[in-house]
C-alpha cells in the first residue's frame, strides 16, 4: 500500500510541470463589449479596436499568454466569467457588493464620473427639472439606467450598448442619456454629436463613479494575481498612459 501511494505520489509530482505548462499554453477567454467606445468598438471593416482591446493586448503580452477575445453584451460579461465561460472580463465595470458575490476584481484600470448627455438647449434648465419632463435612455444593465429609473417620469427607453443609445438621441427618440463622461467623449467630439453636450456637473455618487475594473473567474486566485501584476507593470512603466493617450486628451487613471 505505501509502495502504491509513493508511486502514485511520484506519478503527481512528475506531472506537475505538464500541467503548469499546459495552463501556461491555453489562451485566455476574455469577454469583451464592442458597443463602448473609445474603450472597444468595431470599425467599418469590422476589426475590434479601443483603449479596452489595447489594453488586453498589452496585459497578455506581459502575460505571455495567447488571449482570444470574445464579444460579448455588457449584462452577458459577468455571467460568462461567473460560469467559467470566460476567463476575465472587460467591460468598464465598477465594484459593487452584488458583483462581488459572483466575481473578483482586478486592481484598478481608469477612474470613472458619469455624466448627463442632452441637446445643448436643455443645458440652461436644472437637470432635476429636466429629469422629470424628458424622455431619458440608458444602456441595459448599467447603474446609469438604474439611477435614472429611480429619478425620472417616465421610464427610460432601455439599448443595448453606447452606439445605439447615441442613435436614439440622434434620431430624437430620447432627450437625455447618462453615460461615463469618457465614454460619451468620441461621440461629442463628433460631427454627429455636435448638437449635444453634458448638462450639469459630473456625478459619482450613488455608483456612478469610480474605480474601473477588469474581472476573473471566481476560483483562480493565481490568475487575479499574474492578471494585477502586468496591470500595475504596464501603470509603472507608463504603456497605459500612452495607451490612453490615442483615445482621450486627458489622463484617465
Amino acid at each position: 500500500m505505501f509502495a502504491c501511494r509513493r508511486w502514485c505520489w511520484v506519478g503527481v509530482c512528475a506531472a506537475l510541470p505538464w500541467v503548469m505548462a499546459h495552463a501556461q499554453s491555453t489562451p485566455l477567454t476574455v469577454a469583451i463589449t464592442a458597443t463602448a467606445p473609445p474603450f472597444a468598438f468595431k470599425d467599418d471593416a469590422g476589426v475590434l479596436k479601443g483603449f479596452n482591446v489595447d489594453l488586453v493586448q498589452a496585459m497578455c503580452e506581459r502575460l505571455q499568454r495567447a488571449c482570444r477575445l470574445e464579444v460579448m453584451r455588457f449584462p452577458d460579461v459577468i455571467p460568462a466569467v461567473n460560469a467559467g465561460r470566460a476567463d476575465v472580463g472587460v467591460a468598464n465595470t465598477l465594484k459593487t457588493p452584488e458583483r462581488e458575490k459572483l466575481v473578483r476584481f482586478t486592481r484598478v484600470v481608469w477612474r470613472s464620473t458619469s455624466s448627463l448627455i442632452g441637446r445643448r438647449e436643455l443645458g440652461s434648465a436644472p437637470s432635476t427639472q429636466l429629469l422629470g419632463t424628458v424622455q431619458t435612455c440608458g444602456i441595459t444593465g448599467t447603474r446609469q439606467l438604474a439611477w435614472l429609473a429611480e429619478r425620472v417620469s417616465r421610464p427610460p427607453v432601455s439599448a443595448a450598448g453606447n452606439t445605439e443609445v447615441m442613435d436614439l438621441l440622434i434620431q430624437n427618440q430620447c432627450d437625455m442619456t447618462l453615460l461615463p463622461m469618457q465614454q460619451a467623449l468620441p461621440f461629442l467630439q463628433s460631427p454627429a454629436g455636435q448638437r449635444f453636450g453634458y448638462i450639469g456637473t459630473p456625478l459619482s455618487d450613488s455608483g456612478l463613479g469610480g474605480d474601473v475594473h477588469m474581472v476573473v473567474r471566481p476560483g483562480t486566485d493565481r490568475l487575479q494575481a499574474d492578471v494585477d501584476q502586468a496591470l500595475d507593470s504596464l501603470v509603472r512603466d507608463g504603456t497605459h498612459e500612452r495607451l490612453s493617450r490615442r483615445y482621450f486628451p486627458f489622463g484617465i487613471l
